[in-house]
This record gives C-alpha cells, sequence and structure tokens, in this order.
C-alpha cells in the first residue's frame, strides 16, 4: 500500500541522510559477532523468512491470471526482488543510525529510529505506519487461511460447518472465527520471538511436499496440460531449502520446542481418522458436526 511504501521511503531517505551527515560509527562495526554456527542458522532464516510470507498466495489465484506461463515468474521475481531491496536498504538505515545493542534488542527498533531522526513526529509516525502494516498483513492472512479451511471442509477433509459461508457476504464466517479464536489463544500463551519462528517453521514441512508434488507429477503425470511449466532447478532448490530449515532448529538447545511443534502438526492424523474418517465407527463426531453446523446455521446467518 502507499503508506507502507511511505514508511519505507521515510525510513530509507532518513538513514542515509544521517549517513551523509558523517555518522559512521554505527555501521563501523560491520559484521562484529556475526554467529558462525552452521547448526543455527535455519532456527535464525525461520524468522526472517516470515517477513517475506505472501509470495506463496499467488497460488490462490494462478488459475486466475492470464498468460501464466509469462506473468506468473514476473510476478514472482519482480515482488520478492522488490520486497528483498527493500529490506536491505531499511535494514542498512536501521544500522546507520541505531548501534547494535539496540537493533538486537528488538525493542521498537522503528521507533526508536524516528526519535533519532526526526524527533517525536518520526517516532509516532514509524509506529503508526508499523501498527497498519501488522493490521494489513493480520488482514490479508485471515482472507487467504480464512479460504483454505473453507476448502478443505467443502473437500470433506474437515468438519463441514467450516464449509459454510455468509448468506450476505458469501464469506467463510466460521472459518474465520475459527481463525480469529486460535490466534487470540496463541499471542495469549507465545512469545512474539517464538510464534514468528513458529508460523514459518511449521508451515515449511508442508511446501517440502508440494515441492516433491512437482516431481511426482511430472513422473506420474507426464502429459498433463501446464498453464505453467516450472523448470525443475527451482523445485530442487525449494526442497532443499526447505529440508535444511526444518532440520537444523532440531540441532540446536531450542530443539524441544521444534518437536512440541513437530507434535502438534502430527496431532491433526488422528483427529483426521477419529472425527472425519470415523476409523472407529463412533457416533458422536458425525452428530457434533452436524449439531455445530445447524448451529452456525442459525447464528450466523450462513449456508
Amino acid at each position: 500500500s502507499s503508506g507502507i511504501n511511505a514508511e519505507y521511503g521515510v525510513i530509507i531517505g532518513a538513514g542515509f541522510y544521517y549517513l551523509a551527515k558523517g555518522h559512521t560509527e554505527n555501521i563501523a562495526v560491520g559484521f562484529t559477532g556475526t554467529n558462525h554456527n552452521v547448526k543455527e542458522w535455519g532456527d535464525a532464516w525461520n524468522g526472517v523468512i516470515w517477513s517475506y510470507m505472501g509470495w506463496e498466495e499467488i497460488c490462490c489465484v494462478a488459475s486466475e491470471i492470464k498468460n501464466p506461463q509469462r506473468n506468473i515468474p514476473i510476478i514472482v521475481i519482480a515482488s520478492i526482488s522488490i520486497i528483498t531491496g527493500l529490506y536491505i536498504l531499511t535494514v542498512i538505515s536501521f544500522h546507520i543510525v541505531l548501534p547494535l545493542e539496540d537493533m538486537m534488542s528488538g525493542a521498537a527498533v522503528a521507533s526508536k529510529f524516528g526519535m533519532l531522526t526526526m524527533g517525536e513526529p518520526g517516532k509516532f509516525f514509524l509506529a503508526l505506519t508499523v501498527v497498519v502494516s501488522t493490521l494489513g498483513t493480520l488482514q490479508c492472512s485471515f482472507v487467504v487461511n480464512s479460504r483454505y479451511i473453507h476448502s478443505g471442509a467443502a473437500e470433506g477433509l474437515l468438519p463441514s460447518c467450516f464449509a459454510l459461508v455468509s448468506k450476505r457476504y458469501r464469506t467463510p464466517l466460521v472459518s474465520i472465527f475459527y481463525i480469529t479464536i486460535i490466534t487470540i489463544i496463541f499471542t495469549l500463551v507465545g512469545g512474539l520471538d517464538e510464534l514468528i519462528s513458529s508460523a514459518s517453521f511449521t508451515r515449511f514441512p508442508f511446501f517440502v511436499i508440494c515441492g516433491v508434488g512437482v516431481f511426482v507429477m511430472r513422473k506420474t503425470h507426464p502429459y498433463l496440460p501446464r498453464p505453467y511449466r516450472v523448470p525443475l532447478v527451482f523445485p530442487i532448490l525449494f526442497v532443499s531449502f526447505g529440508v535444511f530449515v526444518f532440520i537444523t532448529p532440531f540441532l540446536t538447545e531450542t530443539w524441544k520446542v521444534s518437536l512440541i511443534w513437530v507434535l502438534v502438526l502430527l496431532l491433526g492424523v488422528p483427529l483426521y481418522y477419529l472425527l472425519l474418517e470415523n476409523y472407529f465407527k463412533f457416533k458422536l463426531p458425525a452428530k457434533l458436526d452436524k449439531s455445530a453446523t445447524e448451529l452456525f446455521k442459525r447464528l450466523l446467518n450462513s449456508e
């Protein structure tokens, strides 16, 4: 959005103006204190990758893109290149203005930057744009992820109540309410750093599976029409990187946290067979799903 572009423009402009005035004391430290332990890189990547999340959302609208063979690579490469350039220049600006200790503290870095470069107005402006950016990201996440749940329910992979949509707005209200509740719970019980790391860590196994699926489909359905035929070098690099990011956190001292998240993911397997496949022929899950569906139909005016 224009507001976020303005934020990056102000930060980059203020940072390099600060540098032009002769302030080189903060960037003079260079890469002092860099961690060379490869085992911990994956854990660090999980925090960084979260900032770049959004590139995968093109999959939701790929079928609606005109001339996908040409336009999908342009969209992906251009968007990632622009964001990467903005992020790098923004971080450099932060390093120019702020001491390394303030950067590592992680406490309202943008506000500190605004205060040092532009005083109280700058502090307020950057704090406001961070809030707007966060709300925008949250809105996009709710829109996309609620559709994932709705589609899964429509395909019979989740309880049928999640397939309900509002009669008036045609939005998956039950899925949105479910995501809202889960978000609130995780926000209350987890710290920000842990949530950011887990957000990308728990998604990469599924990204890797999708990447492997490209090779499977090329082998099992070689003549299937493909509007966009991805060069295999990209899935190879992607799967390799995904495996690295997923495995390395288990080689650090915080491996127990990673194990807990894996167990949470694996919990979906027995729940699927218990509630949806009804492997043990229980009548209660089906009754609960039916009752919940009828209840939400009335409460939310859904169908």
